[in-house]
């Protein structure tokens, strides 16, 4: 019973990491379209397929999903792969083969609309609280704007939250075994797999389990953000960059905080530059205490990026403390710019690493 349990763990394995079979016809034909010869599948002058049959009914259907653009590598099979390959399969298009999945950011626009008409159908219109009416202004007025458009809309708070995750994965896995050296463009395509697979689990797992037992939206998003997310990422890039268990769980960790920083980064630059635009004094001090706020978080992101390094390098076990010299005089400088902030009477990054911490827990 073991050994064919071993076996058939061997066997989804090698699916995980390979599952594609390609074969060429070996039949010498010519071509319907443009007449060249060739044994291939495909024509080597116009591209037709070189073996097809009459058209039948199943022609019609392929014709209605090609409207849609889910005809061809196929939406349902990339879906599936998304699930049960996912690493293996964001490896397969970061290099080079595109042709094995339905394109990531049409995939990402089509399960999000799935993911919103789900979510409203299951969800009780009548039992969400009307929001608050925006009071702010300035360019603040935009950004509550948008906020209180995503908060109604969880869906696209998901795409955006993975953006964030761009930076720290280049950082923390750029020295992957499996795939060293993967740049800022790939990134996003990382991320936008990662995305669609959440929203898959989210829509079709978590909601009916939420409706199925009357539990709180709340309760639901908190379970998914501790839980759920980790895990998926924790399998996602062992498969993807070729990390050990432990290797990859402490990188998936550190994605955490760095993805906060580089959040409390993006609105600080938000309200500085909104304090630069409104005319009365009293936001001159604003300014200045944001700009101190986005040193902070700078000089904190930089100390977490020179640790990672030398972790990733390994440069430690030569050089010993002399490889942690540039990182201790970071810290130094992070220590300036905290006190500084303190100083001046608002939260610097790590208090408010600290509090993004405690609303996700609570």
């Amino acid at each position: 019973m073991l050994s064919d349990l071993k076996k058939l763990y061997r066997r989804f394995k090698a699916w995980q990491e390979n599952p594609f079979e390609y074969h060429d016809s070996h039949i010498h034909h010519g071509c319907c379209n443009c007449g060249a010869e060739s044994e291939n599948n495909y024509c080597p002058r116009c591209g037709q397929k070189a073996v097809h049959g009459p058209i039948t009914w199943r022609s019609v259907w392929q014709g209605i999903m090609d409207v849609w653009g889910v005809g061809t590598r196929s939406l349902p099979y990339t879906l599936w792969q998304l699930l049960w390959r996912p690493g293996y399969l964001i490896r397969d298009y970061i290099s080079g083969k595109r042709q094995v999945s339905f394109p990531p950011v049409k995939m990402m626009v089509i399960v999000g609309l799935i993911a919103m008409l789900a979510d409203n159908w299951m969800t009780d219109a009548n039992s969400q609280s009307a929001a608050d009416p925006i009071t702010s202004t300035g360019l603040i007025y935009y950004w509550d704007l948008v906020t209180t458009w995503l908060l109604n809309h969880i869906e696209w708070v998901t795409l955006v939250a993975f953006s964030y995750c761009i930076i720290p994965i280049w950082i923390l896995f750029r020295s992957a075994p499996a795939y060293p050296g993967h740049n800022l463009p790939q990134g996003f395509f990382i991320q936008v797999f990662s995305a669609t697979q959440f929203l898959l689990i989210g829509t079709f797992l978590l909601e009916p389990i939420a409706v199925l037992f009357s539990l709180g939206v709340d309760i639901i998003i908190g379970s998914t953000v501790t839980v759920v997310v980790p895990i998926m990422l924790l399998i996602n890039y062992k498969q993807l960059f070729g990390y050990g268990w432990w290797g990859t769980f402490w990188r998936v960790l550190m994605i955490i905080p760095f993805g906060v920083l580089i959040y409390r980064l993006m609105v600080r630059i938000f309200y500085a530059v909104n304090s630069l635009l409104v005319e009365p004094g009293d936001m001159v001090m604003e300014f200045w205490q944001d700009l101190m706020i986005i040193a902070d978080v700078l000089m904190l992101m930089w100390l977490l990026a020179e640790i990672v390094g030398v972790i990733n390098r390994k440069s430690w076990r030569e050089l010993g403390w002399q490889a942690f010299k540039r990182p201790l005089l970071i810290a130094a400088g992070a220590l300036l710019t905290g006190f500084a902030c303190y100083r001046m009477g608002v939260d610097g990054a790590v208090t408010g690493l600290v509090q993004s911490y405690i609303n996700i827990i609570a």
